[in-house]
């Protein structure tokens, strides 16, 4: 086999993919699958990686920009320059990488759907009967990504402490549905039930017979998010995904909470990540802040900051004639 005479094609599909699905976790690799099915073979296919022109790689992440969008283009980019990449290295080929020096299209800023304090309240209240209120409640009080909230157990769960160990998430993939390491490292984390969470979750524990399990039972994720989905909508509440309720905990505690402390809840390998999409600067923020500036430095009025200064209307300047 001659490594530079195998096409885009042939290198994802019998070599890379098989590859990659042997080391990473099968979620992770569908989605490379997924974005290089659908936008990667249908331009790069039949070309080998010698023929690839730097420019017409620029020129199919722009126009793919204008199509589905700077994140989606973005990541087939990068799922090309994976495949590439891993080529070259993998036989060693002294070719040029036609994936260098590509620039990412504008990305709009991350602004997720969330719920103010007063209406996740109102959400928490109406979830009471619904078949899977547990697992809306640990996802509101502890910020868990939805696969981490499927994949707890009722066993889990220290009834005296409020501990919750994250160990696990639950993923439905090509493969079937089936529990994988947490995301990160860092994924893996000890978190804390606040009393009222940890109340009403031991009703619905002891009310159920003390059932042991995972919280949601029998259900798959996607069957779970579905019953959240449809009680909200049956029973008019805020409207939110089970994503968002991670990102409206976040949010809300990044006003109370420092950013490296936030981070380790969430369980993010860096602050940078919790940065990014948690720290808003909100109206409230800006003026909290503009007002402690000026009684620290400037003053808190007008009257003080020129206080002793004959104040007198700034000259009008004419316009010259013509």
């Amino acid at each position: 086999m001659n490594p530079a005479s195998l096409t885009i094609g042939q290198i994802a599909l019998e070599h890379y993919l098989p590859a990659k699905r042997s080391r990473r976790r099968t979620n992770t690799v569908d989605g490379y699958e997924s974005s290089i099915r659908l936008h990667v073979l249908p331009r790069w296919a039949g070309a080998t990686i010698a023929a690839i022109d730097p420019d017409e790689v620029q020129a199919w992440v722009d126009d793919m920009a204008k199509e589905c969008g700077p994140g989606g283009a973005w990541k087939a980019y990068k799922c090309l320059r994976q495949i590439v990449r891993w080529a070259l290295a993998k036989w060693r080929m002294r070719v040029w990488d036609p994936t260098q020096h590509v620039e990412k299209p504008r990305v709009p800023a991350y602004r997720p759907e969330t719920l103010t304090h007063r209406r996740l309240k109102k959400l928490i209240r109406g979830m009471v009967g619904c078949e899977v209120e547990a697992t809306v409640i640990l996802s509101a009080s502890l910020g868990l990504r939805p696969g981490e909230s499927y994949a707890l157990k009722w066993e889990q769960v220290n009834w005296r402490t409020g501990l919750v160990p994250i160990r696990a998430t639950l993923q439905t993939t090509s493969d079937g549905t089936r529990e994988w390491p947490t995301k990160t490292a860092k994924g893996e984390r000890d978190l804390y039930l606040p009393p009222w969470a940890l109340d009403r979750l031991h009703q619905i524990w002891v009310g159920r017979g003390r059932p042991k399990g995972r919280v949601i039972g029998e259900l798959t994720p996607a069957q779970a998010s579905y019953r959240v989905r449809r009680w909200i909508k049956t029973h008019k509440l805020p409207k939110i995904t089970m994503q968002n309720f991670r990102h409206t905990f976040a949010t809300l505690a990044a006003d109370l909470v420092p950013i490296n402390d936030l981070a380790g809840m969430l369980g993010h390998s860096d602050i940078g990540t919790c940065y990014r999409y948690y720290i808003a600067l909100t109206r409230a923020k800006v003026l909290r802040a503009q007002r402690k500036l000026s009684r620290r430095i400037l003053g808190k009025t007008c009257d003080d900051m020129y206080r002793g200064i004959q104040l007198t209307p700034a000259p009008v300047e004419l316009p010259m004639a013509a």
